[in-house]
């Protein structure tokens, strides 16, 4: 069995960082176990252990099987335990667990017959522990089953479905998200992603100037901190839920999405095959629909240089 233990921040990069584990162990047969998705899980219909056959058969659990395990994966999450247990392979053996911890030079790549040889291994409990684990290869493969596993339940899917008619109504022709990401983004990267409304005020002119003047464009705007609405009273906008999940898939639902770089809007990106631009810094022109771009896994070596390692 492999155990993730990494807990990161931001529901994007939760999704990312699952989405990979769960098609390795899909493709290559062995159990896996999401403890650190728990918090997520019952958002969505496959986590939640719907009695579907297709459900019941992937090889995915949110919880480890032993005592011993579960005590040293909640020591390997806490702030201080996690540096000292690395540093007592004695304990591992004794337990019969391994753990393994990812480089931040670059990614790992799950399809290696070192790691797939210890993940298949009957015997041994296999602790994950980093950001940078990929199959980008299954990721490609396994997207409709991803489409399918982290499809939202019922009741999220009502609530997006109520957002998008609303902003669709009054003969609206494109709609498009607009990701105002804020509040770790003050730390993150020193800040170099955390753009004023200014910014995002361009980036929408821009955009819109790319439609047919008699076009109707409507903005839907997300963030994690309140938006100023005098600052965008120039452009007909909209609002969602405010609810992550909701927000995210309401995201998903759009024409076209333009923002930050985040994983949050990536995933909006991929669910929903929407065509994302990136900003990679506050004065990035945009100048064309082509650099909206269909997010899909192979595609992390344009964002992943500029990401920091969160191990």
């Amino acid at each position: 069995m492999v155990i993730l233990t990494q807990d990161l921040d931001g529901f994007g990069n939760h999704l990312l960082l699952t989405s990979h584990f769960l098609v390795n162990a899909v493709q290559h047969n062995y159990e896996l176990a999401i403890p650190s998705f728990e918090r997520y899980a019952p958002y969505f219909e496959g986590p939640t252990g719907k009695p579907t056959a297709f459900f019941g058969r992937l090889p995915v659990r949110l919880h480890t099987d032993q005592l011993a395990t579960e005590l040293l994966y909640r020591g390997l999450r806490s702030r201080w335990g996690g540096g000292a247990l690395l540093r007592l392979p004695w304990l591992h053996r004794l337990l019969g667990v391994r753990v393994v911890v990812d480089l931040p030079s670059g990614d790992v790549d799950l399809n290696s017959p070192a790691y797939l040889a210890q993940a298949r291994d009957p015997h041994l409990h296999l602790l994950v522990h980093g950001w940078q684990y990929r199959d980008k290869i299954n990721f490609t493969r396994h997207s409709d089953l991803l489409r399918r596993f982290f499809r939202p339940i019922a009741a999220h899917r009502e609530a997006v479905a109520r957002v998008l008619a609303t902003n669709r109504e009054g003969g609206v022709d494109v709609l498009v998200g607009v990701h105002i990401r804020r509040g770790d983004y003050a730390g993150w990267h020193g800040g170099a992603f955390l753009y004023s409304n200014a910014t995002y005020v361009r980036a929408m002119r821009e955009t819109q100037a790319l439609f047919p003047a008699e076009a109707r464009v409507r903005f839907l705007l997300f963030s994690n901190e309140p938006i100023v609405d005098e600052d965008f009273a120039e452009f007909d906008t909209g609002r969602s839920t405010d609810h992550p999940v909701e927000d995210l898939y309401a995201m998903a639902g759009c024409d076209y999405i333009v923002g930050p770089l985040s994983t949050y809007s990536m995933w909006a990106s991929f669910y929903g095959r929407v065509p994302l631009c990136h900003l990679h810094r506050p004065d990035q022109p945009i100048r064309t629909l082509g650099e909206f771009v269909v997010f899909e896994d192979q595609e992390t070596v344009r964002w992943e240089a500029t990401m920091p390692s969160v191990v």
